[in-house]
């Protein structure tokens, strides 16, 4: 019976290290590409290069707008998912704590903003209406609303499982819904609130289609149009194309990296507490 589940124990690592590879090789691929010269690039090796050419990420931030770029992903990522967590959480904690019929129906509405797709015309209709086009404001809220129903659904399983006997004993020292929210609902929300965060923040720094639609001004354009509009200038400069591709992708996996356990933790903490 053990020898069984040694041999299961090492199928299965052997299956996570192949899915693993599948990730670090490419990885791997367009990290040791950035770093060589133009001529070693056309050859398309996975060989380390003879010299590490730096000047390549140099030259990146000289021909692009590289700077500029990072500011406005950061303040579209960092700014909607800030937005998204608290707006999130608190209809949460009234979706989950006042369990009427019309807000099982409110609930259900957001899981079907899950599986909808976003009509392109119509929201540009009504972004241009509200003057938001061209907005930071305007992509802020644009990018939070995508995301609120999948952050509500994480923080609608999480706070189920939250005893109720918390919000009790608030009531009795005479804490209102907006205090009971602040000072104890919201402290136990870190590993979810950090888990919808992390994944959130991802999504929105490598989205391609919200500023492609809905910012026209090079000047406000993230780190993945840039990346497109170099792609078109420099196609031949495989090199550089590489450096760009590395800079760029490098926010996500140390953002990723630091919030990893917190993903793991929020995924699997609703299903556990109790």
């Amino acid at each position: 019976m053990s020898g069984s589940r040694t041999k299961s124990r090492l199928v299965v690592e052997i299956a996570l290290w192949c899915s693993t590879l599948l990730i670090l090789i490419p990885l791997y691929f367009v990290i040791v590409n950035s770093l060589k010269s133009a001529t070693e690039v056309q050859m398309m090796t996975a060989k380390l290069p003879a010299v590490f050419h730096f000047n390549n990420y140099v030259e990146v931030l000289k021909k692009a707008n590289v700077p500029r770029a990072f500011m406005n992903s950061a303040i579209f990522s960092i700014s909607s998912i800030v937005v998204c967590a608290v707006l999130s959480s608190m209809a949460s904690y009234i979706l989950v704590r006042r369990n009427t019929r019309i807000n099982g129906m409110i609930f259900n509405l957001f899981l079907v903003g899950m599986i909808a797709p976003m009509n392109m015309v119509t929201t540009f209709k009504l972004m241009k209406t509200l003057h938001l086009i061209n907005s930071y404001y305007g992509i802020i809220l644009l990018y939070a609303a995508s995301f609120i129903p999948f952050t509500i659904f994480l923080y609608n399983s999480f706070i189920r499982n939250l005893p109720t006997d918390l919000d009790e004993a608030g009531v009795i020292d005479g804490a209102g819904p907006l205090r009971r929210y602040i000072s104890i609902l919201f402290p136990l929300l870190k590993p979810v609130t950090a888990t919808a965060m992390v994944i959130n923040f991802v999504g929105c720094w490598n989205d391609f289609v919200f500023p492609l639609y809905f910012v026209t001004e090079s000047s406000k354009w993230g780190v993945i149009l840039l990346l497109y509009q170099f792609i078109g200038a420099y196609y031949s400069r495989h090199d550089l194309l590489f450096a760009g591709a590395t800079m760029i992708a490098l926010p996500t996996l140390i953002v990723y990296l630091l919030g990893q356990k917190y993903i793991i933790s929020g995924m699997t903490a609703g299903a556990i507490k109790g």
